[in-house]
């Protein structure tokens, strides 16, 4: 079934289900929303007639270029504004998976931290790399200041779900020194980890190895070393997990499952 066919077929659907919803309202005497559903009803209608037409098939057709960049916009990034340059940057190297970082400082107070710069760099030794900025007040994260304490974090791979996007965002909250991230979202730890989000869909264990300055930034690199992996099913994730991810600026999506193809030369 093609493009076309797909959008038609799917708006026949929606004008029938219109029709059976304001015939079961009818029948209960719900009068209230008839109007509503009727308005629906009649704009799906009139776009299904549109796209059968034949008027919007430009709509269907497939673009294909092969020299994308050949009447290209040349930006310097130097000329950008902080906002700007950060929504190219997320923009073009997007998705990536979000995470969040759970760690404890020296009282034993948790924190929670949303990270999208998690990165691995090799997988013999297991190294991970992040940047941890400072805050707008000019302190360093908690989660370095509590890598920096006791040298250990989990990082939690969590469900592409509506529940963990605005859990996540509440990660984000600023809070002052005596109030924990576990106490505003519902994250809950699982009963013999106090670290480890129960509703995370599998989570790594790290070791700080090594902080690093980066250059011109008041963020800090660390790297990190795997230790363990906490999933709730051993078979190997060969075609990746569905996890939440960061998908231009702060937009939350889960990870993208449309076509794909297996790439093999690299093995070789």
């Amino acid at each position: 079934m093609n493009k076309k066919a797909i959008v038609s077929d799917f708006l026949s659907r929606c004008i029938t289900y219109s029709d059976e919803s304001i015939a079961r309202k009818k029948a209960r005497g719900d009068v209230e929303e008839i109007a509503a559903w009727q308005s629906y009803r009649d704009f799906t209608a009139y776009s299904l007639e549109e796209v059968n037409s034949g008027k919007l098939d430009d709509w269907f057709e497939s673009k294909k270029s092969t020299n994308l960049l050949e009447n290209c916009h040349e930006i310097g990034i130097d000329e950008l504004e902080h906002s700007q340059r950060a929504t190219w940057l997320s923009g073009l190297l997007s998705p990536r998976p979000l995470i969040v970082a759970a760690s404890e400082n020296s009282q034993g107070m948790g924190n929670l931290a949303p990270l999208s710069s998690v990165m691995v760099v090799s997988n013999t030794p297991p190294l991970l790399v992040a940047s941890l900025s400072q805050s707008r007040d000019g302190r360093p994260r908690d989660t370095l200041v509590n890598l920096r304490d006791n040298g250990r974090a989990i990082l939690h791979f969590l469900p592409a779900t509506q529940d963990s996007a605005e859990n996540v965002d509440l990660t984000g909250t600023p809070l002052s020194a005596d109030e924990s991230e576990w106490d505003i979202c519902e994250f809950t730890s699982v009963e013999d980890n106090k670290m480890l989000i129960g509703q995370a869909v599998a989570a790594m264990q790290v070791s700080l190895v090594e902080e690093r300055n980066l250059p011109q930034a008041v963020a800090k690199l660390v790297i990190l070393k795997v230790e363990k992996l906490f999933v709730s099913d051993e078979e190997l994730p060969i075609n990746g997990l569905k996890v939440l991810c960061q998908h231009g600026i702060d937009r939350l999506t889960e990870a993208p499952d449309s076509w794909s193809m297996h790439v093999n030369k690299h093995h070789n």
